[in-house]
């Protein structure tokens, strides 16, 4: 190829997001996409929709609602992650976000998720496994970090003092 380009390829410094919109149709293309994040239509048609299958907008989504531009491209990738996951089914993924939302302490995804995990198929049981098997997981962080931690400080402690 030496020092000449072939069209196509990417300019030096460049990724392959600016060369999308190198192109006219790309530039169309990528001009329409940030008029519909910031499209209040768009964000309400989707605040709709989540209320439809939730019976509510949670407390982050509401405020998030307050800017379209934000709050519309959250929801889309959220709808993409949660309700079409590429290899596990939906109950598994809403199993998935149990676990985290219980490993990072948030009570308010917690019983979004549970909830919706019933929705999708989970049984009482499967939840309890699943906030067991975070839990294990949780406390085998915390030992690791504690215990790394007390065995820094018992090396300090019993070393032996130069003198």
């Amino acid at each position: 190829m030496g020092a000449e380009r072939k069209k196509g390829f990417f300019k030096k410094g460049q990724d392959k997001i600016s060369q999308v919109g190198e192109t006219e149709d790309g530039r169309s293309l990528l001009r329409k996409a940030k008029n519909l994040m910031s499209n209040e239509k768009l964000a309400e048609a989707i605040a709709d929709a989540v209320v439809k299958n939730r019976g509510e907008l949670g407390y982050v989504l509401k405020v998030l609602k307050e800017r379209p531009r934000t709050f519309t491209p959250y929801l889309l990738k959220g709808m993409a992650v949660y309700k079409k996951p590429k290899a596990l089914d939906k109950k598994t993924a809403e199993l998935v976000a149990i676990s985290a939302a219980a490993s990072l302490h948030c009570e308010h995804c917690l019983e979004a998720h549970m909830m919706q995990a019933i929705a999708e198929g989970a049984t009482l049981d499967e939840i309890m496994d699943t906030l067991l098997v975070a839990g294990m997981i949780a406390e085998s962080s915390l030992y690791s970090v504690a215990f790394r931690k007390y065995k820094q400080l018992e090396g300090k402690l019993l070393k032996p003092h130069c003198l």
